[in-house]
Parts: C-alpha cells; structure tokens; sequence
C-alpha cells in the first residue's frame, strides 16, 4: 500500500492518506488543489524540475490507462511537498 502524508482528505488515516489505483488522478488533481495548483502546473513544475517534455496529454493518458511509474508519482508528490511512503498491509 502506497501512502502519503496529508491533514486533509476523506481517505485520511492517522495523518497519511491511502493512494487508490482507481483514484490516483483524482486525488493528485485534489492534492494539487490543496497546494492552489492546477495540475497542468504541477506538470510544468516537475518537466522544468526533472528536465523533462512530457505533455499533460501524456500524463493524462498514464493515469487513463494505468500505466504511471511510481518514480513519475514520486516526482509530482514532490512538487507538491508530499512524501511517499511504502508499508506492508
């Protein structure tokens, strides 16, 4: 189970959130919310960060079918100020 710290949010758990597969993309865009970004920004951010081109369509594509990296997870969690954490169930 991936987790990450946050104060707000209807999955909250002892102060972490749970990421859901189903519900990754909206909870980034809600995370990206709480930080009063969009998540085309967040994207901008991370490409100029990590020297990147990808386009938001590409983004939207990965979480649309599933097929984001965790280390692409990592990067935006990090723009956002949010840190991954990994615990067995």
């Amino acid at each position: 189970m991936c987790i990450l710290q946050c104060k707000l949010y209807n999955y909250k758990m002892d102060g972490y959130i749970k990421l859901e597969l189903e519900n990754l993309a909206h909870q980034i865009k809600y995370l990206a919310a709480l930080e009063a970004l969009t998540v085309t920004k967040v994207k901008e951010e991370v490409n100029k960060k990590y020297n990147k081109k990808d386009s938001n369509r590409n983004l939207s594509n990965k979480f649309r079918n599933k097929t984001i990296r965790v280390s692409e997870i990592a990067e935006i969690l990090d723009i956002l100020n949010y840190e991954l954490y990994v615990h067995k169930k």
